[in-house]
């Protein structure tokens, strides 16, 4: 499983549209891809403008297809509410209780 970790800034006072825009436009998109598994998404309790979102991939290769298409459109698309470009890392997904990922590797090592 893959991981994708997006951290965003968004302009004083956007959060809330930028939010809206995911939650209405974002995940349907998502859930349509081959290969998407979840996403969550985090406001900061403390940071307003502040925003990270996950998205769970069945593989790497899933995750960057959707990136290299559907995925730089809807990025380009809510632009103008972001103070400057989103920081995206990408990760292997070690262990997820939620996802049953490493949890045999883990149990068999104790």
């Amino acid at each position: 499983m893959h991981a994708r970790l997006m951290q965003v800034t968004t302009k004083p006072g956007q959060a809330t549209e930028f939010v809206k825009a995911l939650t209405e436009r974002g995940l349907p998109l998502l859930k349509q891809q081959p290969g998407f598994v979840d996403a969550l998404a985090l406001t900061s309790d403390t940071d307003h403008d502040q925003f990270f979102g996950i998205t769970l991939w069945k593989s790497k290769e899933d995750a960057e297809k959707y990136m290299s298409g559907q995925g730089q459109q809807f990025l380009a698309s809510f632009k103008p509410l972001l103070q400057q470009e989103p920081v995206i890392r990408t990760f292997n997904v070690e262990a997820s209780l939620a996802h049953n990922v490493g949890v045999a590797r883990a149990a068999s090592s104790r």
